[in-house]
């Protein structure tokens, strides 16, 4: 409720009629508003960290990525560190940016932060409230995939790491977020990040998106499938997330903004589950415990400066 009130306040009453205008009809809409009354009932209270009160030079974030899921994946990470977990403050991007960045006690700290976004809603949601933001959703789009690759997020990192000396980065890569890149024929019907992007772009209310979860739903995919894919996006983007932490000079820490859901119940006496992340303050702890890994490595401006040369060459060569 309380991050209802603050998109009605940052957007205004338009805005809600006409997402309302737009969905009248969407029995999957619908569904949704119910589950965030359900959930403004059941979960009332916060108990989630906040992000710049902890100790990092480079915050690297994977979207909805689940604790459980990382933790298994990084078994095979040829890095030192420290793997712990946080509460989030949000079950979605959305509640994450607004619980984390627009407390006006942290203002002095966000104008510390060059913010390297994959996700539309940063821009959307936070202007101006970082030294800089790096729209990397706006230039390194995949039309294809519907989705910003995580080689596009690497790249941009190491040039803010130059351009911006001294200040803290945060790298908000889109994976393991779908659409899901191993299933390429999936991800073209997957437009729920592209709705979000034509959001951004024009500022008016999008229908709601066709989404993986909603494709799994409707029976044009399997739960196994859409598991498989998921998991897979995760090994996608962990070979970039090594690199910078090797790369990067200071203390790199990787996270996630929330988690994701594959099916739990959103309360032991109520039989409705949930998939994704739906928006709402849904506090059940696969979409809010969240992997916080401490890097031991320490790069330097020096190794930054190195890789992109190599990235410069090895584009040449194509």
């Amino acid at each position: 409720m309380r991050i209802l009130m603050r998109i009605l306040k940052k957007r205004g009453l338009k805005h809600i009629f006409n997402v309302i205008r737009l969905n009248w009809t969407n029995i999957d809409w619908w569904r949704l508003q119910i589950l965030q009354f359900l959930c403004s009932v059941i979960f009332r209270s916060n108990n989630g960290f906040y992000i710049l009160e902890e100790d990092f030079d480079n915050l690297i974030i994977l979207d909805a990525c689940r604790y459980d899921l990382f933790k298994e994946e990084i078994k095979n990470w040829n890095i030192k560190g420290n793997l712990e977990y946080r509460i989030s403050r949000g079950s979605d991007t959305l509640a994450f940016l607004l619980e984390n960045f627009e407390n006006k006690r942290f203002e002095k700290a966000c104008k510390e932060i060059v913010y390297v976004s994959a996700n539309p809603f940063v821009s959307r949601e936070l202007k101006n409230k970082f030294y800089k933001i790096i729209p990397v959703w706006l230039h390194g789009w995949d039309e294809e995939l519907n989705t910003v690759l995580p080689e596009a997020v690497y790249e941009a990192a190491l040039q803010a790491a130059i351009k911006y000396r001294g200040k803290k980065l945060i790298i908000h890569f889109m994976q393991p977020h779908s659409p899901f890149i191993k299933l390429s024929k999936l991800a073209q019907l997957d437009n729920s990040l592209t709705r979000l992007r034509e959001a951004t772009l024009s500022g008016k209310a999008q229908k709601v998106h066709l989404g993986t979860w909603e494709l799994l739903r409707k029976g044009v995919i399997t739960k196994d499938k859409v598991i498989w894919g998921y998991r897979e996006n995760i090994k996608i983007v962990l070979p970039y997330v090594e690199k910078l932490c090797k790369i990067l000079p200071g203390k790199t820490v990787v996270t996630a903004d929330h988690g994701e859901a594959l099916g739990e119940k959103i309360h032991p006496l109520i039989p409705l589950r949930i998939y994704e992340h739906p928006t709402g303050n849904i506090r059940i702890e696969s979409l809010i415990k969240v992997p916080w890994f401490i890097s031991e490595e320490k790069g330097s401006i020096d190794n930054v400066e190195r890789e992109i040369i190599k990235l410069k060459i090895k584009r040449l060569k194509r």
